[in-house]
């Protein structure tokens, strides 16, 4: 039986398109490729649910409770659309953050929550915080790759050394060999050298792992979350759909 893939979405600066990645991807997967799908949303601001539809403000549990050990995945996973799951969070989750911190084993939480489910589905896409406290550091335990969406400006170029660093931590102090999947360019403007001077750092700094879909800066991207559709119902024939098709086939292959 083919292995369940198992992503995490991570950048530890803001605004680069993280939530929007993940959800538009996890929409992608299973509706064009038939994947079954399931959405982990460790940022406790819960946009990647909500992007969804999902009333984040009235859920009885949430990932919260299986990470404290209260419930289990399927206890608290909604079902989006066919192939399309979602555990969901809300900002109650911040508030777990440092009893989470003080449990035996705290890094592997997620990890071993998945473990149970993972035969249920082909990828498991986890939307990571913009930081490397305790939930990002479950979630990249919890993955064998890291895709890194990097917004076109200066310092979205400063903030991969960080980056780095934080995955450098995870593979020699917790041991964990966590792998670059690839480096996706968000906020692309054509028009603006910026864009294209990041762009070109970006490929020299990590050749082949850059993903070759560039997503553009659009305003229906940003006004879709707040519809709750992903970009394939929101404005199925824009520029924005188009990329993250395309960028749906390149993860696709490349596994």
């Amino acid at each position: 039986m083919a292995m369940t893939i198992k992503l995490s979405i991570f950048n530890m600066k803001g605004g680069v398109g993280k939530s929007t990645t993940t959800y538009n991807l996890a929409v992608g997967l299973a509706r064009f490729h038939k994947q079954r799908v399931l959405l982990i949303d460790i940022d406790p601001q819960g946009n990647a649910s909500a992007s969804l539809g999902v009333e984040i403000w009235e859920l009885d549990q949430q990932l919260k409770d299986v990470l404290r050990r209260n419930a289990t995945i399927p206890d608290v996973a909604i079902a989006i659309e066919e192939n399309l799951d979602v555990v969901p969070s809300n900002i109650l989750m911040a508030e777990e953050e440092i009893p989470i911190s003080g449990l035996p084993g705290r890094e592997l939480l997620l990890r071993k929550a998945i473990t149970q489910i993972e035969d249920d589905y082909d990828y498991v896409l986890i939307d990571c915080p913009p930081n490397i406290g305790v939930f990002s550091i479950n979630a990249l335990m919890a993955s064998e790759g890291v895709i890194i969406p990097v917004d076109m400006s200066y310092l979205g170029l400063l903030g991969i050394s960080a980056i780095e660093r934080a995955l450098e931590l995870i593979r020699s102090a917790l041991d964990h060999p966590i792998q670059v999947t690839g480096v996706l360019a968000t906020r692309f403007d054509a028009r603006n050298n910026l864009s294209k001077e990041v762009l070109a750092s970006l490929s020299e700094h990590f050749g082949d792992a850059v993903f070759k879909t560039l997503i553009p800066e659009t305003v229906k991207l940003r006004e879709a979350p707040s519809h709750s559709q992903s970009i394939f119902d929101y404005d199925p024939t824009g520029k924005g759909a188009i990329a993250y098709q395309d960028f749906t086939k390149e993860v696709k292959q490349w596994h």
